[in-house]
């Protein structure tokens, strides 16, 4: 339940959480999260400090993380995805 909490704040302890650290092909140290908000019980997913997209289906959420894995050096990897 702890883990959730460091992939966002408002992550809800009991549904699939994500987030990875990623150097780009920019050379870039860069992030991406998805959760489920605990208060609202939507999907928030997002790249850095970017605005987070709501209600993104589970199965392109595992793409970006399976593209992020595939094409760049991977940092950390917390959560389910």
């Amino acid at each position: 339940m702890q883990v959730n909490t460091s992939i966002h704040p408002l992550a809800s302890p009991n549904k699939k959480s994500g987030k990875i650290r990623f150097i780009h092909s920019d050379g870039k140290e860069h992030s991406f999260y998805s959760c489920v908000n605990s208060l609202s019980g939507q999907r928030l997913s997002a790249f850095d400090n970017e605005a987070p997209t709501i209600e993104a289906d589970k199965s392109s959420i595992r793409s970006i993380f399976n593209k992020i894995r595939m094409k760049c050096k991977v940092l950390e990897v917390i959560g389910d995805f």
